[in-house]
């Protein structure tokens, strides 16, 4: 898939889906399944980083982490903006359900 075609995916967030960086828990801003925009992260983070960050979801109670990594594109007012790796290879999947669990609720 080109970053254009990347770019243009549209994003969504998820009650259940944080991010960790450092330890410290960051909201969702918006994703898609290439892309995350996470919003008050550190400003030292600069664009065309490679950043490691993990994934974090609630489910039911039950914290589960899915460290993954990721480019930079930007870090600015609107949040910070990686172009990441999918976690695992079930990873749409993963996505796919919990949209449509939280959907259902």
């Amino acid at each position: 898939m080109s970053q254009t075609q990347a770019s243009a995916l549209p994003r969504f967030t998820l009650k259940c889906m944080q991010v960790s960086i450092d330890l410290k828990l960051y909201p969702v801003v918006g994703m898609n399944i290439q892309e995350v925009m996470i919003g008050g992260a550190p400003d030292w983070i600069a664009p065309k980083q490679r950043l490691d960050f993990s994934f974090v979801m609630d489910l039911q109670g039950t914290e589960r982490r899915l460290p993954t990594y990721g480019v930079v594109l930007t870090n600015d007012s609107r949040g910070l903006d990686i172009r990441y790796r999918p976690p695992t290879a079930q990873w749409r999947g993963i996505l796919t359900k919990l949209l449509t669990d939280e959907n259902v609720r």
